[in-house]
């Protein structure tokens, strides 16, 4: 029996959760003896996951010429004409090379029916529809919107599957495209074998010290924070938490909490760097510099120790999609503080494998110095047992095996008709 060939289609290949999302897709189709191949508008080998750096997968590359925005503007329309190209250009010009057996499609849901138009067979996975990620505008922008909103619906629909990421993504799904009835499955995705390996090989981790040298030697409890600096994910809410509770500890007891917050920061992004120096300041305006640090994009290696280094992980966002840092955390037995919202619902167990507290400084940091007051190697050990058992990467590799064997399996039965 040949090989099957699936081709995902992705507009960045840069890092987050989306894009960790399909690697790990990738990962566990490649295990079962699928070929992977990765078609985008923009790959930089210095700004992606290590499976992408080392070449587990091959990735072309179509259209990165193409603007981005138009002077700040039209990011929506410029991100679709990107990838109407590079949908268009595969099929016209390299698709005999390659003949993939199906299609994976996330984020932009245009290719989907360029796609169907040559008869392939295409999984569209939402990690949340895009039109409530824009920010809301006057009547040039509504303007603008309803195009794109209106192909968005569209090309969904055309998908021959439909995946999300969580229970509360499928909700939020079927309020935004009431007109869409065929079937939603939700496909959790889980930790990277590639981050669990890296956390077993680490049989004498460092201490935090090591990895911070920023860090004061009498530090008792270390919070953690991991996400993309991005206005959207909240990070400021950590930093205020811990302005409330330098307010609310006793003197002897604030000098040995530290936070540090690391993650995602491309360079080509303003909106990084604004968000970034906005944090600083804040930092710096509430007397915080000796009990927080930043790190930028940290390395998969020092990712790693982070988790294994701090006592518990701070969530910021909220309504997130899914998450996938609490994950990591529960797999590495540390319990997780995150908001009561989206998809840490789903995920953080509360009091049980760590908090679900309210978007406030007050509640996250109530949560904080309960942390920090009590012993929590058994909520990390529940955390671990609770990731083993619901969100493990063979349950996700078999949930994916049984939706894809569907599906070509639904494609070879139409064949074997036409051809009868």
């Amino acid at each position: 029996m040949p090989r099957r060939k699936v081709a995902f289609l992705h507009p960045d290949l840069g890092i987050g959760g989306a894009e960790r999302l399909v690697l790990d897709v990738a990962s566990a189709l490649a295990q079962q003896g699928d070929d992977v191949i990765f078609l985008t508008n923009h790959f930089d080998k210095n700004h992606t996951f290590e499976e992408l750096k080392n070449g587990e997968f091959p990735v072309q590359v179509y259209g990165d010429w193409l603007p981005r925005s138009v002077f700040g503007k039209c990011q929506a329309l410029c991100a679709y004409l990107r990838m109407i190209y590079l949908t268009f250009t595969f099929l016209l010009f390299y698709r005999k090379d390659v003949k993939p057996h199906l299609y994976f499609v996330d984020l932009i849901p245009i290719a989907v029916p360029i796609l169907k138009v040559f008869g392939e067979k295409v999984i569209y996975y939402c990690h949340h529809p895009d039109l409530l990620a824009s920010p809301p505008g006057g009547a040039l922008k509504k303007l603008y919107r309803k195009p794109i909103d209106w192909l968005e619906l569209k090309s969904t629909s055309r998908a021959d599957v439909l995946l999300v990421n969580s229970d509360y993504t499928a909700t939020v799904f079927r309020e935004t495209f009431p007109e869409i009835e065929k079937p939603i499955q939700v496909v959790y995705p889980t930790v990277a074998c590639s981050f669990q390996e890296a956390a077993k090989k680490i049989t004498n981790p460092r201490l935090m010290s090591q990895i911070v040298p920023k860090i004061p030697s009498n530090t008792r409890c270390v919070f953690l924070s991991i996400n993309r600096f991005h206005p959207a994910k909240k990070l400021d809410l950590a930093v205020l938490a811990m302005d409330r509770l330098r307010q609310t500890s006793p003197p002897e007891e604030w000098d040995g909490i530290f936070l540090i917050v690391a993650g995602g920061y491309d360079p080509r992004s303003a909106t990084n760097a604004e968000y970034f120096s906005q944090l600083q300041e804040l930092v710096e305006e509430k007397n915080l510099e000796g009990n927080v640090a930043f790190l930028q994009s940290p390395s998969d290696d020092i990712k790693t120790e982070l988790l294994l280094a701090c006592d518990c992980l701070i969530y910021t966002p909220v309504k997130e999609h899914f998450g996938i840092v609490p994950l990591e955390a529960m797999t590495v037995a540390k319990p997780v503080i995150a908001c009561n919202s989206g998809g840490p619902r789903e995920t953080v167990d509360h009091g049980n494998t760590g908090y679900l507290c309210e978007p406030t400084p007050e509640s996250m940091a109530q949560f904080m110095y309960r942390i920090f007051k009590s012993d929590t190697k058994e909520m990390g050990i529940r955390g671990k047992k609770v990731l083993e058992e619901k969100f493990s990467f063979d349950t996700f590799a078999k949930n994916l095996k049984k939706i894809v064997d569907g599906i070509n399996k639904k494609k070879n039965l139409m064949l074997n008709n036409y051809v009868t």
